[in-house]
């Protein structure tokens, strides 16, 4: 049987891009070596967001892209995508002042468009103090409320691969792809379940993507650099609504209270991994680090210690590679496009979740599908 496209990464983008091709008629098939959603796809900070902070490094358009995304996620999976309140409260010692941080929340209302959620405002210190007992109101200067989404990552992923596989595509699960030949219009990959013909090929392996190029001898024009990310889980709710923080000169994180599960997670970091994906862990370091972020901001009698964490993970981000801090690292994408013997080879470098969408459409209309 020939396919009109193998999708290799069985994660957000690799799910996404072959659900759009199979609605546009196509024949797709998607391995992936671990599981739907197993990898980045599922440790994330489960946000469906334009990213509040990008619009300080200038990059309206990913914001903007974003929060077009964001509004048809929305429509189209509503019980797993839901608008939040998130509050932003600026101290005495901010780094942001707070016209910043104003005008910031006025221009994302703005990018969200008419129809989009409600417009952000500014709440008062002692609204604020009684609906968040337990975060420390002294040195307050402003707080701010806006909206964005939250979902389940690894559902939002399972739900499009079975949207995919409702519109025809086969999904492979603990699939790897061994080599690929070309020949003539004809790419032959070699798998663990077999060989699969097709006449073109994606690559959407997120975070492994420099190391599947490699091993399969698969030329591009971008490299990644991994920056992980561990997200911690502690039992109660220690806000009811999600919090945006700042700490460090351009860091932020986000506590974000799970009230299915009566559980609060706090993340992120940002740590470049050098060595492979396979091999990275969650240090105490990076426990300790959050842990130490989020008691900066709360009242004595509320502070967590480490010894409370009940789970935590780590997923990795493949950041287009430049120069620069990974903090500052684009979250946007690049597809690269080769032709190989008749045979079209597109590479997905980046990404985030809320992307998803406006990436997969762009794929098919690369590969003229």
């Amino acid at each position: 049987m020939m396919f009109d496209a193998v999708v290799i990464g069985a994660g957000i983008n690799g799910c996404g891009i072959a659900l759009e091709l199979c609605r546009r008629g196509r024949c797709v098939v998607v391995v992936d070596k671990g599981s739907v959603g197993g990898g980045t796809s599922s440790k994330s900070s489960r946000l469906i967001h334009g990213g509040l902070r990008y619009l300080e490094q200038f990059r309206f358009g990913l914001v903007r892209e974003a929060l077009r995304d964001r509004a048809e996620l929305l429509r189209t999976y509503p019980d797993l995508v839901q608008l939040e309140p998130f509050y932003l409260p600026v101290y005495d010692d901010s780094l942001r002042a707070v016209w910043k941080i104003g005008a910031g929340v006025r221009l994302y209302d703005f990018l969200s468009g008419r129809n989009g959620p409600p417009s952000s405002s500014r709440v008062s210190n002692d609204a604020f103090g009684q609906t968040f007992p337990s975060i420390d109101t002294k040195r307050l200067r402003a707080v701010f409320r806006y909206y964005d989404g939250k979902t389940d990552d690894l559902e939002l992923t399972r739900r499009v691969a079975n949207d995919a596989r409702t519109s025809g595509c086969e999904v492979l699960e603990q699939t790897v792809v061994k080599s690929i030949a070309w020949d003539s219009g004809c790419a032959r990959v070699e798998t663990s379940a077999g060989v699969l013909d097709a006449r073109a090929v994606v690559n959407a392996t997120g975070p492994w993507i420099d190391e599947v190029n490699e091993r399969l001898d698969l030329r591009s024009r971008f490299t990644i650099r991994k920056v992980s990310g561990i997200h911690l889980f502690f039992d109660g709710l220690l806000t009811p609504h999600p919090l945006f923080l700042q700490t460090g000169p351009r860091r932020i994180f986000f506590v974000i209270p799970e009230l299915e599960n009566g559980q609060t997670m706090i993340g992120t970091t940002e740590r470049e991994e050098p060595g492979s994906i396979d091999d990275v862990t969650v240090t105490d370091a990076d426990v300790g680090y959050l842990v130490d972020a989020v008691n900066a901001y709360l009242r004595p009698e509320a502070t967590l210690e480490a010894s409370r964490v009940t789970r935590a993970t780590i997923g990795v981000r493949p950041l287009v590679s430049s120069g620069e801090d990974p903090t500052d690292l684009s979250r946007d994408y690049e597809l690269d496009l080769h032709e190989r013997d008749g045979v079209r080879l597109l590479h997905v470098f980046g990404g985030k979740l809320t992307t998803y969408l406006s990436l997969s459409r762009k794929v098919a209309d690369i590969l003229r599908m």
